[in-house]
């Protein structure tokens, strides 16, 4: 009889086990942390800080960087000769893009005392034709007016420069000097129709 009643009291021990098993609370699940907002971005640049020191001096290298010239001394042409050539047009062609990107950042000012300031000691227009130009262009305030009335024609803009410099990104990584070219056409289409309506549409 003692197996007997051994068997009995282990199946006694398992159902004690299960129901004490079957009474404990079922595990919570860990709660859901919410997801990190992405850092707050505080514009310091202007647009005019922008142009002056990344968009400019990139758009001017791209311009230069193919080009012929007719002298007494016949047809010479210039072109990016090699690696380290091809290497330096990319990273203005990369600057060009990344400045798109700046540019569609919301709350930036189109300019500022100090970028005004800055932007006359880095001009070498003469005193009459920077008058000239003062009569044709809009103030900063008549511009930040038009970007605020329609954001998405800016964005469209800064989106075209952008464009326009994977165009010249794309050909310094083939070091394809025709397709370098055709960037130039159209990063020089992207500048003017961005001028054309925020800087100088009375010309």
């Amino acid at each position: 009889m003692q197996p007997v009643r051994w068997l009995c009291a282990l199946g006694v021990s398992f159902v004690l086990t299960c129901v004490a098993a079957a009474q404990q609370p079922a595990p919570q699940p860990a709660p859901r942390r919410p997801a990190p907002r992405p850092p707050a971005i505080k514009p310091v640049a202007t647009v005019q800080d922008l142009m002056l020191a990344i968009v400019d001096p990139s758009a001017d290298f791209i311009f230069g960087a193919v080009a012929t010239t007719i002298s007494i001394r016949g047809t010479e042409t210039k072109a990016p000769q090699n690696d380290n050539d091809w290497a330096v047009v990319r990273n203005h062609a990369l600057t060009l893009v990344e400045a798109a990107n700046l540019l569609m950042v919301g709350g930036r000012r189109i300019a500022s005392p100090a970028s005004i300031a800055a932007a006359t000691v880095l001009s070498e227009e003469s005193a009459a034709v920077a008058d000239k130009a003062a009569s044709i262009e809009l103030t900063p305030e008549e511009i930040e007016r038009r970007v605020a009335s329609n954001r998405a024609a800016w964005i469209r803009q800064a989106k075209e420069l952008a464009d326009a410099g994977m165009q010249a990104l794309k050909a310094a990584e083939a070091k394809d000097v025709d397709a370098l070219l055709d960037s130039g056409d159209a990063l020089d289409a992207a500048c003017e129709h961005c001028h054309l309506r925020y800087w100088y549409p009375k010309k």
